[in-house]
């Protein structure tokens, strides 16, 4: 603003003050060789003069904006800020960079002036956080190992009414407002990670930075919470399908713990406080809405963030519980049709012909899901093949009993006959080696006495003619086998 290295006198200040005023007075424009334009453009109107003016009236004030300008502190500063002036900014850092890089003692102002050009151009548009960090280093370290030598280079060593504390207070407020303000800001939200870049600065600066920036974002974590424990009470199923909000404010965690680490205290207290709130929800959905597929998804969220002793065991816990709860409903879900099925009482050929297909489509759709060696899968195939078996053994010995009083042979023929063929359909179910082996033990019984009774009713159709009792033309063998397959069924 006022074409001075921050190192000007009071008397230069003074005078170049009035002198710009006067000129803005009357309308003209002045100019001077540390306008530096390469840099930017400067509004040199009477308002700005005066506030700049007013800005470095007092002790701590002209300090601190000096730390945000050039000084000319030797003559390689000057020959600096020549080329500055001359729009030669790369050839003005080389300088600098090669005379802090030889042996030997260093000016401080060496590297104050190449970090206040780094902060320039590290604001040339989008915020570059590479020239950023590297100004805050250089920075800091003026502010940490030479601030006695600026306060004699800027105020002639007249500390009065400067308090140390509130200068560097101010350098960090204005850094961190300068980043939040940025656009497209790469230190994220809050410029958080800007935290790491004051490693060079004073260490209760760096705690005052992690403060500044830190609280508010905790503040914002710790709202969420209160936001989702009302919720909760509310019992509002929807919200809480959508995480009660609390998502909004997970990628804070996140970079807290990228910035604090694990082992501090301020994460600790608001990571646990965070994934508590999280495992609340999961514990609601289960107690109060009966879903575990939801709890499932919150809980497991909640073990997936930081958190430490006793909440992270309470965690583990209930993942747990929710856990088995889940697999009860999973296979509600994948067997609860056909639990249902095989409850169902059987009268029937017919039905229990129709009760087979239906089981059929409804095992169909669970091997899709788990897969043909599922041993789930397999046990209850088996079941199914056994429920239906059942009701065969108990038909036909019922029909054989009925043939015994009756002697309908027509009847006894079509239950065997269709006894016959569910059997062989049990054998296309997926079964375990033991049902297996009795059906088909069962098969072979029933296929002989359908063989028996098939040529039993051939029989007396040919003999019709010849005899009216037709006890009499069915063979002996006939009965022997009907007694065989009785008993295999029975003990089947």
């Amino acid at each position: 603003m006022l074409g001075l290295p921050a190192t000007a006198s009071t008397r230069d200040i003074t005078k170049r003050i009035s002198d710009l005023e006067t000129f803005a007075e009357l309308g003209k424009l002045k100019t001077y060789p540390l306008d530096l334009p390469s840099l930017g453009a400067l509004d040199r109107s009477l308002e700005a003069i005066k506030d700049a003016a007013r800005k470095i009236e007092q002790t701590e004030g002209r300090l601190f904006h000096s730390f945000f300008w050039f000084r000319a502190g030797d003559s390689v500063d000057e020959l600096a800020l020549d080329s500055l002036a001359a729009g030669n900014v790369d050839e003005a850092v080389e300088l600098w960079d090669k005379q802090l890089g030889k042996k030997g003692t260093k000016k401080y102002t060496w590297r104050l002036n190449r970090g206040v050009l780094r902060l320039v151009r590290a604001n040339g548009g989008m915020l570059d956080k590479d020239e950023m960090d590297e100004a805050l280093e250089d920075l800091g370290f003026v502010i940490d190992d030479d601030l006695d030598n600026s306060i004699q280079d800027v105020l002639s060593g007249n500390e009065s009414g400067l308090d140390r504390e509130s200068l560097w207070r101010r350098v960090v407020d204005e850094v961190v407002g300068l980043v939040q303000s940025s656009a497209g800001t790469p230190y994220g939200k809050n410029a958080l990670k800007i935290v790491e870049s004051f490693w060079s600065f004073p260490a209760e600066a760096r705690d005052y930075a992690s403060s500044k920036i830190v609280n508010p974002l905790i503040e914002e974590v710790q709202e969420a919470i209160k936001v989702s424990e009302g919720l909760r009470a509310e019992e509002d199923l929807e919200e809480l399908k959508a995480k009660n909000q609390l998502g909004k404010v997970e990628k804070i965690i996140e970079d807290l713990e990228e910035v604090l680490g694990e082992e501090d205290i301020r994460f600790q207290t608001i990571a646990n406080a965070y994934a508590d709130e999280v495992c609340a929800c999961a514990v609601k959905a289960l107690n109060n809405f009966k879903d575990p597929k939801l709890a499932m998804s919150l809980i497991q969220w909640a073990d997936s963030l930081p958190s430490f002793s006793r909440v992270k065991s309470r965690i583990g816990e209930n993942l747990e519980i929710i856990q088995g709860w889940v697999e009860e409903d999973e296979e509600d879900e994948l067997f609860g049709e056909l639990v249902k099925k095989l409850k169902v009482d059987v009268y029937t050929m017919t039905q229990a012909s129709n009760m087979l297909e239906d089981m059929k489509r409804e095992l169909a759709k669970i091997k899709a899901k788990v897969g043909s060696t599922d041993k789930r899968y397999i046990t209850i195939s088996s079941a199914c093949a056994h429920r239906i078996l059942g009701f065969l053994i108990d038909t036909v010995n019922e029909a054989q009993d009925s043939f015994s009083s009756r002697k309908n042979l027509t009847d006894l023929q079509s239950t065997i006959g269709q006894a016959t063929g569910l059997t062989r359909k049990l054998l296309l179910l997926d079964l375990d080696g033991e049902t297996r082996v009795r059906v088909n033990k069962n098969l072979e019984t029933i296929e002989g006495i359908n063989t028996s009774v098939t040529a039993a009713v051939t029989v007396r159709a040919n003999r019709a003619s010849s005899s009216s009792n037709i006890l009499e033309q069915i063979p002996v063998w006939v009965w022997i086998v009907g007694v065989i397959f009785l008993l295999s069924m029975c003990s089947g």
